[in-house]
């Protein structure tokens, strides 16, 4: 089934869909069966929302986390960073993205190790397009192209940038890929993976501006 370009309108910022999943496996765990179910009904309760989606949209979980702990989230958010990502910045001021989470480094080696997924996001770094023709230009047909796009977009490697006018004047959304450089370091310990973020994207996260910058952790 072919999906229009107006499905994959971005209702959170990329970095917060790359980072949600397992940010809530590692919330999870923290919290423990009792305490996070009191958490949801509070969530449905003020705002109407999952844990999934109050995740992606931080601000809603780190306001609801308050609620309950006080002072007290401050210490849960560092946990959660600490086990999430890890920053270090380059010769050029820009930071390079450690990620500590292990199901999320075996999401970016996993999508960057499909041969179509691949080259999809390196066309759509190259020159931010709108879907069509960046399955045009990677010669993937639709019927599959259109899956494998959604699979990305839902997954944060793939995001908005811009718009672009079809032939029949509908403005349709152009995608580029989330990551600009992928490092990866084999260690005795295992694989450990940095990636540098295309610029502004950081800007964009709730995720980042709560467990990062809010907290002075940059």
């Amino acid at each position: 089934m072919i999906i229009s370009e107006q499905a994959y309108a971005r209702s959170v910022g990329a970095l917060d869909k790359l980072l949600s999943q397992a940010l809530e496996s590692i919330i999870k765990q923290k919290l423990g069966d009792k305490v996070l179910k009191k958490i949801e009904q509070r969530l449905q309760e003020r705002y109407n929302v999952t844990i999934t989606d109050a995740i992606r949209d931080f601000h809603i979980f780190d306001a609801t986390l308050r609620e309950f702990f006080g002072t007290g989230a401050d210490t849960m958010e560092e946990e959660f960073k600490e086990r999430l990502i890890s920053f270090n910045a380059s010769s050029k001021g820009r930071q390079w993205i450690t990620i500590e989470n292990q199901e999320l480094a075996d999401l970016i080696l996993e999508s960057y190790g499909d041969k179509e997924k691949r080259l999809i996001l390196n066309t759509a770094l190259k020159s931010p397009n709108v879907i069509l023709d960046i399955l045009e230009q990677c010669n993937i047909p639709k019927s599959s192209g259109y899956r494998l796009v959604s699979e990305l977009v839902n997954d944060g490697l793939l995001t908005e940038e811009g718009t672009a006018k079809t032939s029949d004047g509908k403005t349709v959304s152009k995608y580029t890929a989330l990551l600009e450089k992928i490092k990866i370091e084999i260690e005795a310990e295992g694989i450990q993976i940095h990636v540098l973020l295309k610029e502004h994207i950081l800007e964009e996260s709730s995720i980042y501006k709560i467990l990062i910058r809010l907290r002075g952790q940059s």
